[in-house]
């Protein structure tokens, strides 16, 4: 009885192992393949344009394609779940992913985004990823920022998001985000949002080519503050008191104020204050009428 019941085990497993294999395909381009859905369209659309967005990213970190990449394309969130690696945390909004030391990307479909865009946010993470090493931890801030500075998803929530933490006082120390990002999805985005203007500061401040050459330098010393030191011959402090005072002169109350949200808030006061003004003065309409029909009542005047 054992014996058959094994037997129809292993049949089982043999007829519907192939079934699952044909559902899945796969698309080699010159420096991915890229797994998807037999039938999706989606993996195709990335085989087309994987390859320039990866060597634009090349170029803008001025590190090399020297490895293939491996891309999973999942159609909904169950899957991207179960192809993480073994012990792999992702937040629940979560959309890509990337393993630089494994060369892996993993991509949710989502129609409300663009994975195009995603795709260079996680290839910006393979490139650094790849280029200090499994030793050592970049900090989350230089990969998050210079990840989304890569991907241009910089967008006017994030100005305003940036503005009201500096107006309020709220910002993250850049230590608290040097080794993780917050959990929570609010504070995470003003992670992110933080990342992105730090890194934008340095650029602005210093120039491109001088960025390249600290990413250059860091990648070779593997130490963060003697990087600094040697490309822009300036201290970490000194450098993060620079920093904020930027903040102080780049964010103030005009995001806020020409924000969508905002608008729509002063839309719904002007709204608001039409209907009340309207009824009012219905009201004050009503009042007058009853006065002028007063003494006509009191006289016992009728007309016909």
């Amino acid at each position: 009885m054992t014996r058959t019941v094994l037997a129809a085990i292993c049949a089982t497993l043999f007829f519907i192992q192939p079934l699952y294999a044909e559902e899945r395909t796969q698309l080699s381009s010159r420096y991915f393949t890229i797994e998807g859905n037999r039938g999706d369209r989606t993996a195709l659309f990335l085989a087309e344009h994987a390859d320039s967005i990866a060597e634009s990213v090349s170029k803008q970190l001025g590190f090399a394609l020297d490895e293939r990449m491996h891309i999973i394309v999942a159609p909904d969130r169950k899957r991207f779940n179960s192809v993480q690696p073994k012990g792999a945390r992702l937040p629940d909004w979560a959309v890509g992913v990337a393993y630089p030391h494994r060369s892996l990307i993993v991509l949710l479909k989502d129609p409300r985004g663009n994975i195009l865009k995603t795709l260079e946010h996680e290839v910006c993470h393979i490139l650094l990823g790849r280029a200090f090493g499994s030793s050592h931890q970049v900090p989350r801030w230089l990969h998050e920022g210079m990840a989304i500075i890569v991907a241009e998803q910089w967008n006017m929530q994030r100005l305003t998001t940036m503005t009201m933490a500096v107006l309020t006082g709220t910002l993250l120390s850049m230590k608290e985000i040097t080794h993780s990002f917050p959990r929570d999805k609010h504070r995470a985005e003003l992670a992110y949002c933080q990342s992105f203007y730090f890194i934008s500061f340095l650029k602005a401040k210093f120039g491109d080519d001088e960025f390249r050459t600290f990413l250059s330098v860091y990648s070779s010393c593997k130490d963060f503050k003697l990087a600094l030191w040697k490309t822009y011959f300036l201290r970490w402090d000194e450098i993060n008191e620079l920093w904020l005072d930027y903040l102080k002169v780049r964010f103030s109350w005009t995001p806020i104020l020409f924000s969508t949200g905002f608008l729509w808030f002063l839309a719904s006061l002007v709204f608001i204050w039409g209907y009340v003004h309207k009824k009012r003065k219905a009201r004050e309409k009503m009042r007058q009428w009853e006065l002028e029909e007063q003494p006509s009542s009191e006289n016992g005047e009728t007309r016909h």
